[in-house]
């Protein structure tokens, strides 16, 4: 049976490798934007920083891994893994959609870039892998927060988004259940980015919290907290 959580709640950790499975539902926008939301993970330490740029894993991170651009594994992870420069591509559009940002490590490895945000009507919309069994020492906690691009051009915000939830799942695990459900309930109406969970090391395991955190700055707000 999934463990429902709510904001601010935090449990333990039963498992080293899962998948994070984030979704929403986007309000109809009359403006003829699209609506675009971005997954990002900080990789921070015990100062609450990232330890470089190398650990933010985001849609422009510099570490890639390349992906199935065709055929019955299209969008699949190429194998063996193996971290190419952003330099491979010369253009960024190709870049997001031929690959999926990673750590230096391997330990999180982010998803392809959702533009539109209509990836999935029903299921999730965006998927990041997380391996903690990868994850440095120096690393203490890991924040997954979505942000809206060009939110302030496009005059868009969290309020025309619905049904928001990040769920945990192993590898294999049918689409729809999870072990960890949380669904953000709360009211986002001036946020343009949102810290949504984290995963944190505690007494020597992980543990997983419920954020639910709002920022009206966008992903630079999320940069400035974290960044060093």
């Amino acid at each position: 049976m999934a463990i429902r959580l709510e904001k601010g709640q935090n449990s333990r950790l039963d498992m080293n490798i899962f998948h994070v499975g984030l979704g929403w539902d986007v309000n109809d926008d009359n403006s003829g934007h699209d609506f675009d939301l971005d997954v990002s993970a900080f990789l921070v330490g015990t100062n609450g920083k990232i330890l470089s740029d190398d650990y933010l894993v985001f849609y422009n991170s510099e570490k890639r891994l390349k992906v199935h651009i065709s055929g019955t594994n299209k969008g699949e992870l190429i194998k063996p893994l193996t971290i190419v420069p952003s330099t491979e591509w010369s253009d960024n559009d190709d870049m997001r959609k031929q690959s999926r940002p990673v750590d230096p490590d391997i330990s999180v490895i982010g998803s392809i870039d959702d533009e539109d945000g209509k990836t999935s009507e029903d299921g999730d919309d965006e998927t990041m892998d997380i391996d903690l069994s990868r994850v440095r020492s120096e690393i203490n906690e890991i924040v997954i927060c979505v942000s809206i691009h060009k939110y302030a051009e496009r005059r868009q915000n969290f309020g025309q988004v619905g049904r928001a939830y990040v769920r945990l799942y192993k590898p294999g695990q049918a689409e729809g259940e999870g072990d960890y459900i949380y669904e953000l309930n709360e009211d986002f109406s001036t946020s343009t980015s949102v810290e949504f969970c984290r995963f944190y090391r505690r007494n020597g395991e992980w543990k997983i919290q419920a954020l639910g955190i709002g920022h009206k700055g966008g992903l630079q707000e999320l940069l400035d907290k974290y960044n060093n």
